[in-house]
């Protein structure tokens, strides 16, 4: 178990009983953390105290984004080459559709603010579910 010990606001954590009671001759004192929750909360040590603050959301950009839902660069390359063959034959998939037209929101207000956000919005499908049904308007078996 870590033990905090403090000495001109600089901060040492150590789990060694002869290193812990040799600081403590050195004038080091016992420096606990104070209770959080490591779920919602982070603890760090800032100008010789514990400060006790929430975790900040996660920021993405728009690709971490897509990424993170399940439509990389990879999968976005393998719907626009489905789009591009369904558009050949006159055909569509409705959940291409609507995948192509929730990308292409994400992809235009990140390329007007270009700020990270928290949330861009959940994928309306998931990739596989959107490649099975371009697959069968496509009249391509999957096996």
């Amino acid at each position: 178990m870590k033990t905090y010990l403090t000495l001109d606001k600089e901060l040492r954590s150590e789990t060694d009983l002869a290193i812990i009671a040799n600081l403590e001759r050195k004038g080091w004192v016992l420096a606990p953390q104070p209770p959080f929750n490591p779920e919602t909360q982070q603890c760090n040590w800032v100008d010789g105290e514990w400060v006790v603050a929430p975790i900040p959301p996660t920021l993405y950009n728009a690709e971490q984004w897509l990424t993170k839902e399940g439509y990389g660069a990879t999968q976005l390359v393998t719907l626009l080459d489905l789009y591009a063959s369904l558009t050949a034959e006159g055909k569509s998939s409705e959940k291409l559709n609507a995948v192509k037209a929730w990308t292409n929101a994400i992809l235009g207000e990140y390329v007007q603010s270009n700020q990270p956000k928290e949330n861009w919005g959940t994928a309306p499908f998931s990739f596989n579910e959107t490649v099975i049904e371009a697959y069968q308007e496509l009249g391509i078996t999957l096996s």
